[in-house]
Order: C-alpha cells, then sequence, then structure tokens
C-alpha cells in the first residue's frame, strides 16, 4: 500500500509541477515590453529552472541571463519563486569566472558554430552553415536557429557527424513540400525569409534554450 501511495503522490507532484510550468509561461508572456529574444531565454530559463528548482550552471550566457532578468517581475516570482535569485547567482557565477570555455561546452553538450551566412535569394536560398568541432556526433534534434527578431527555426531530428559542416536553408528543397535533409543540407521549407540581406544576429541555440554560437553580419 505505501508503494501506491507514494507511486500516487509523485504523479501528483508531477502534476502541480506542469500546471506551474504553464502558469509561469503564461506570465512571461504577459510581461510589459516582453518581446524579441530575453522572453524566449526568460522562458528557456524558467523551464530549466522548473525541471528541479535550480538554474543548469553555464548553460546560458552571461548576455542571456542579464537580459532575461530584467523581464522577472512579481508575476513571474509569484509562479517561481526564486528565479530571480537563481538568475543572480548564475550572473555572479559568470562575473567571478566559473563558467570556463570547458564547462559551458559540458553544460551545452556539443561544439558548435556558424561558420557562414547567406541571407540573399528569399527562404529558397537563404542558408545559414554550422560545423561541428567536437569529437562526437551531435543529434541536432530540438536545436535551433534564432535571428534578432526572435524568429526560430528548429531542427527536427538530424544528425552532425565530428568535424562536419550542415547547410540550414531556411525554404524548401526544389520538388519537395516537406522539411528534411538531403546530402549535407537541411531543408526547414519555410515560405518567408528569415535572415535580413542589409545585416542581422544569427544564433545557435541548444534543446535547453542555450547560447551555443552567435554570428552577426552586415550591418
Amino acid at each position: 500500500m505505501r508503494i501506491g501511495r507514494d507511486a500516487s503522490y509523485s504523479r501528483t507532484v508531477r502534476s502541480m509541477w506542469k500546471i506551474t510550468v504553464v502558469a509561469l509561461l503564461a506570465a512571461i508572456a504577459l510581461v510589459p515590453g516582453a518581446a524579441g529574444s530575453p522572453s524566449a531565454d526568460l522562458s528557456a530559463i524558467a523551464r530549466d529552472y522548473a525541471s528541479g528548482r535550480d538554474i543548469t550552471p553555464c548553460r546560458f550566457t552571461r548576455a542571456q541571463l542579464e537580459g532575461a532578468r530584467a523581464l522577472v517581475n512579481a508575476d513571474v516570482e509569484t509562479y517561481a519563486a526564486g528565479l530571480g535569485a537563481a538568475m543572480d547567482r548564475e550572473i555572479k557565477r559568470w562575473k567571478d569566472g566559473g563558467c570556463t570555455a570547458k564547462q559551458t561546452t559540458v553544460a551545452a553538450g556539443s561544439r558548435l558554430v556558424i561558420v557562414k551566412v547567406q541571407p540573399k535569394g528569399g527562404a529558397p536560398k537563404e542558408s545559414v552553415t554550422i560545423r561541428n568541432r567536437s569529437k562526437r556526433t551531435v543529434n541536432l534534434k530540438g536545436y535551433a536557429l534564432r535571428d534578432a527578431g526572435d524568429h526560430t527555426l528548429k531542427f527536427r531530428a538530424t544528425t552532425l557527424k565530428a568535424g562536419r559542416s550542415l547547410r540550414a536553408v531556411t525554404g524548401c528543397r526544389k520538388g519537395s513540400k516537406r522539411s528534411g535533409r538531403r546530402a549535407n543540407s537541411w531543408y526547414f521549407c519555410r515560405s518567408r525569409q528569415i535572415w535580413d540581406d542589409a545585416g542581422d544576429t544569427v544564433e545557435l541555440l541548444g534543446p535547453g534554450g542555450g547560447l551555443l554560437a552567435r554570428k552577426t553580419y552586415g550591418g
């Protein structure tokens, strides 16, 4: 009987956490002025915090934490008591030099870099090329590319071998209407252009929302 009660209690706690997380994300969406990347970062940080009442060390950059911290108000703290303090601890960790290159790589789980941005030609031709500089294959499921306006392109299940590059094309592959891979290119199959011809910032985010790489061009 005790096992049954413990299992029931565990399910109840998980259900309560799910409700809390949903309410928290709704509160974030209503934060005045919460537009663009900082609000998306706050959502990612909040999810990470909700999973264990703490923030994974060095997963989010100092810039992400500081931008998102400015959006934490009373409504957010109502559903995630201690989130602001947890973010302050992570910011202090960065200021104190506690997040080394090795630690951030471990937290991210990979060493991926953006090596090229081709912004012209509309959705069918614009692309971002990423390279895996680690010594292992990376599953890109849940990873995403994001611009300065918070437009996001998310990868489905595909892999990138060690030392190899992948060209991520905004539009569809010729003759196809679905996202997917062809050789060394991944096609998101979006109809609208994402990257600004005149200049933009491209960010590569890990599955947990942590910033892995950033490249600014033009402007």
